[in-house]
């Protein structure tokens, strides 16, 4: 399971010798093994309060509207005339983990942010059973903003959303 490094600061008398009192080190800058942490105490506190906390990252979330188009630089082939141009959201989850369950999917005009998501009062019912079918026990998925996959005829006077967001395990 992949997590990420949090470095806590206290300081008995004063919080703002602290710059920030969280300081978040993601996995992807560590090695394997041989990693040094330089801390620089300028202020007076006592580096020894100093905390280590691990954060396992369980949950992914996109939000995608439709008239964003995504292209795919890759495989983009100008001569070709099939330049995928729909707005896809693009889901993985970090290394050996699956697409375990959708906690929240709404393709409409969904409000919030991840963690918070609310459907507006535009929205596809099928939204979470067309993201499970597409993502479900999947490292990684694709959900393309289709015809085919959403119901784009309600709210026709806005560009609609798909919001998701998915536990991996």
């Amino acid at each position: 399971m992949q997590t990420d490094i949090s470095i806590v600061c206290h300081h008995e008398k004063l919080t703002s010798y602290c710059f920030w009192t969280r300081y978040h080190v993601p996995r992807s800058w560590f090695k394997q093994s041989g990693n040094v942490l330089v801390i620089f105490e300028e202020k007076g506190g006592d580096p020894s309060k100093i905390e280590f906390s691990r954060r396992k990252i369980t949950g992914v979330c996109a939000l995608v509207a439709e008239n964003y188009p995504s292209i795919d630089l890759e495989s983009w082939n100008e001569g070709s005339g099939s330049n995928k141009t729909v707005a896809t959201v693009h889901l993985g989850c970090p290394e050996d983990t699956h697409i375990s369950s959708v906690k929240f999917a709404s393709f409409g005009n969904p409000t919030g942010a991840c963690g918070s998501y609310a459907q507006g009062n535009c929205h596809d019912p099928n939204s979470i059973s067309v993201v499970e079918k597409v993502c479900l026990n999947k490292s990684q998925c694709d959900i393309e903003l289709t015809e085919e996959n959403f119901n784009k005829g309600s709210c026709l006077s806005e560009p609609k959303k798909l919001a998701v967001e998915v536990e991996c395990n």
